[in-house]
């Protein structure tokens, strides 16, 4: 098999480049084509690969997923059996880890296993609502348009989760520069003040000598502090696998006032795209549900979303579940009702959705702002502590023989 790098267009005219493994040009093109690409120029590259042990720690990209879901539904589209697309796809540019899935997943097919349930069984790169989404496609027979909106689907998530980082980058740098300025100043620049003082006899003043016993404990323990921070890293990292401090820090996420807005918006978001994409697809109301608390990582909100499904379950309208078991926006509990009112619930969710992402990134910007000069009057702050405490005993001493 060779592997070629092409550049193509598809039906909308939009240029694609990838990579395709074929057994030679033509099959190359001719399986393109079948997909809707029209291939405009290619060349032939190295078929090697990097070994699966430098990759299974890795998880799978959220934008791999999609591009995985993209070429799948086109070839399902363009008439290819799912067995033979899955075929197809085990020889792309995938990770090492999602190639080994699929040829998993390829023997269960050629098993008589569905392809959902296939999927199921590698709930770490086929997260439990890919797979249900896939059962529903399965179910209505429209695989491929299912594919195309879980497609969409996760690259709105991806971009959401890059706007998150992006926006909380800036302040962790400036307190890591805080920290920075702080460890260099006591270990390099305030011993040479001390030496300095100590051999002009200068009497120095409290504030001085508070610093200067600071960075001598500094530098006769920083291999005990270092490995104190290590040690207490460590420690908060197994207690967070600890399901009483998973629930804790669960609950803290969605009520404490500089995150609670932040969170229950993104969880907003993710519900009303999640449970608008299920329900468009043919999935009834309690299925949706059910498979969406699959999705839910925050245990609190899990407990409480289990209790709307109840409700549902007997018989209560979804609005008013919302309202007596979840503190969410009353804006998602108006529009749940408009929904319910027209018949067309799936549409008003997935039109909601943006609305709560801008107000997610308002959030974000907010704290930002908030953070970035916090920070900046920390850093000046200790800075300044630091000028006085090392020139004041210099001005002192200028003061006196100028006397």
């Amino acid at each position: 098999m060779n592997k070629y790098k092409y550049v193509a267009t598809n039906k909308e005219g939009k240029k694609i480049k990838g990579t395709f493994v074929a057994e030679n040009e033509n099959e190359m093109k001719e399986m393109l084509l079948k997909a809707g690409y029209y291939v405009s120029s290619y060349r032939q590259i190295s078929t090697r690969e990097i070994s699966s042990f430098f990759s299974l720690s890795a998880k799978i990209k959220v934008s791999e997923l999609s591009r995985f879901c993209n070429q799948f539904s086109a070839m399902i589209g363009a008439g290819i059996s799912i067995v033979e697309g899955i075929d197809v796809c085990c020889e792309q540019s995938f990770s090492v880890k999602l190639k080994n899935a699929l040829r998993r997943i390829r023997e269960d097919l050629r098993q008589g296993v569905t392809l959902s349930e296939a999927m199921a069984k590698h709930p770490k790169i086929f997260p439990p609502f890919f797979s249900s989404m896939v059962y529903i496609g399965e179910t209505a027979g429209c695989l491929d348009r299912v594919l195309v909106t879980v497609a969409q689907y996760y690259e709105l998530e991806h971009k959401t989760k890059k706007k998150i980082k992006s926006s909380l980058a800036y302040p962790i740098v400036l307190l890591v520069m805080l920290v920075g300025v702080l460890v260099v100043m006591m270990v390099f620049v305030i011993p040479r003040f001390m030496t300095s003082f100590t051999q002009m006899g200068t009497e120095l003043p409290p504030l001085t000598m508070g610093i200067f016993n600071l960075s001598i404990f500094f530098q006769e323990n920083i291999l005990y502090i270092i490995a104190l921070l290590f040690a207490l890293v460590a420690v908060i990292y197994l207690l967070r696998f600890l399901p009483a401090i998973q629930a804790f820090n669960d609950r803290l996420k969605v009520t404490l006032p500089v995150f609670k807005k932040i969170n229950m918006c993104v969880f907003t978001s993710r519900f009303c795209r999640s449970l608008g994409l299920l329900l468009s697809s043919g999935a009834d109301t309690l299925t949706a549900l059910e498979t969406l608390q699959k999705t839910i990582t925050n245990k609190y909100l899990q407990k409480q979303f289990e209790r709307v499904i109840n409700d549902v379950r007997m018989g209560m309208a979804l609005s008013s579940a919302l309202a007596v078991e979840m503190k969410v926006s009353q804006i998602l509990i108006q529009m749940v009702i408009v929904g319910e009112r027209t018949g067309e619930l799936d549409k008003v969710l997935v039109q909601t959705a943006p609305y709560f992402d801008e107000e997610t990134e308002k959030s974000l910007n907010l704290i930002t702002t908030i953070i970035q000069p916090a920070v900046m009057i920390m850093l000046g702050g200790a800075v300044a502590i630091l000028f006085i405490a090392m020139y004041s005993p210099i001005l002192e001493s200028i003061k006196n023989l100028s006397i």
